[in-house]
């Protein structure tokens, strides 16, 4: 499916005043929503579309605690049924604050859905009715991940039986270099990588509602809610959110690191039940042998900020010990973090000891950023080589156990020989789910 709501946010293409074309509609007889058809043809397909919205409303604002959308000034959410989407759906509004007393930078916006849409319309509501519900909390967010990651997350928090699609997670977890600040539009265009990521990090949403929300989606509309403001600096951003709720956001999302190596392990962790098998697990640059130890692993794509390289070595005899060492840029902070079956542990600095508790230990390093880290920054990579050896002495620094132990100090933006892939910015936040094999490069 083509969800381009971010993409028209980002690289406005046409104004939020001049709407689809519409010929006919009709009106919901319990919410204030109008559908829109180009095409008499099509009338039948608001039916579809409004008991869709209907739903989405119960759902997830009467339900999961939303507020409700910001209408524009007839006080009425609009639908299109147009070919305007391009094959696909989305949501779009003013990129502009409509109402500067509320403390807020908000925006009333109305769903565009393609009449040949091959997508169930009720499920495509339940994500577009939610980028909607955004609008109305924080226009300024500019990155992906907590706009699809949310709304992905949201289908099944307000239904359970819709589960994000296979490819969605497997693209996330396939690519951990990526972090929370990268998106698949990024990837394929400067790396000709085809990537669903951003959807894929509803698995990062749930990971984040099991830990600090309520089970059933809180943690989704805390992170909008917490990162609400009433100017268009975005501060508190969508990172400084996700530190609300967990502490700091190195803590939760060092804890969301080591956690998701566990998924498509055949025992995943609760809230990621459904994603045990082989082909959700975590990109792994390197598997190597305690016998080929010592040896130093060079990434094939350089972390972005928030970024990890994780890397496995088996035939380890229990209580052997290990060293991990991140040789990267100095500019940065770094973590670096053992997983060994269910015990796992990280320190914020460039080593760590660990004594085997298994023969098989992944390891990996995370890239912090510097010590003037802002989600809003340009999206750069950072050089990083990972080494791993035998030995270490009791109570040598770097000791296994101390998690989040303060470290590194710095300054300084740059990268060594860092990839630097520019802030796309937000603009119109949309789908780009497929439904098969033939429309993996549809855009």
């Amino acid at each position: 499916m083509l969800c381009q709501t971010l993409m028209l946010l980002t690289f406005p293409t046409k104004s939020p005043m001049l709407r689809p074309a519409s010929v006919g509609s009709v009106d919901s007889e319990v919410r204030p929503v109008r559908c829109h058809w180009e095409n008499a043809i099509h009338a039948s397909l608001c039916d579809e579309a409004i008991a869709g919205i209907e739903a989405a409303w119960s759902l997830q604002v009467d339900g999961l605690g939303w507020p409700e959308p910001l209408m524009d000034e007839d006080g009425i959410l609009d639908v299109y049924v147009s070919s305007d989407a391009g094959g696909g759906a989305y949501a779009y509004g003013p990129w502009e604050d409509a109402e500067i007393i509320d403390g807020r930078a908000v925006s009333p916006a109305y769903i565009v859905i393609d009449p040949g849409f091959d997508t169930w319309f009720y499920w495509t509501m339940l994500h577009e009715f939610n980028h909607v519900l955004q609008y109305s909390i924080d226009v300024t967010e500019p990155r992906y991940v907590p706009w699809e990651g949310t709304a992905t997350a949201v289908e099944s928090w307000s239904d359970p039986s819709l589960l994000p699609m296979d490819e969605y997670i497997e693209d996330f977890q396939a690519t951990p270099w990526v972090g929370l600040l990268g998106d698949g539009w990024m990837l394929d265009e400067e790396l000709s990588i085809w990537s669903l990521y951003e959807y894929g990090a509803a698995l990062w949403l749930f990971h984040l509602d099991a830990t600090t929300g309520d089970g059933r989606g809180s943690a989704g509309l805390d992170l909008w809610l917490n990162g609400a403001q009433s100017s268009w600096e975005n501060e508190p951003d969508f990172i400084d959110a996700a530190g609300m709720a967990t502490g700091t956001w190195v803590d939760g999302w060092m804890d969301f690191a080591i956690d998701r190596v566990a998924v498509g392990s055949g025992a995943p962790p609760e809230w990621a039940a459904t994603y045990g098998a082989p082909q959700f697990a975590i990109g792994i640059e390197a598997s190597v042998t305690a016998a080929e130890l010592p040896v130093t692993i060079t990434p094939t794509y350089m972390p972005l900020q928030t970024g990890a390289v994780y890397a496995e070595v088996t035939g380890l005899d229990v209580g052997e010990r290990i060293v991990i060492e991140a040789d990267g840029d100095d500019s940065v902070r770094w973590a670096v973090f053992a997983v060994d079956g269910e015990d796992g542990d990280w320190v914020e600095r460039s080593s760590m000891n660990w004594v085997a508790d298994s023969a098989s230990v992944v390891v990996g390093a995370v890239n912090l950023g510097p010590g003037s880290f802002d989600s809003d920054d340009p999206i750069e990579a950072s050089d990083v080589r990972l080494t791993v050896r035998r030995g270490g002495a009791d109570g040598e620094p770097g000791d296994s156990k101390v998690t989040g132990c303060g470290c590194s100090a710095a300054t300084d933006n740059g990268s060594r020989n860092g990839m630097v892939l520019g802030l796309l910015g937000v603009a119109l936040v949309g789908w780009r789910r497929r439904s098969g094999a033939s429309e993996r490069r549809t855009r």
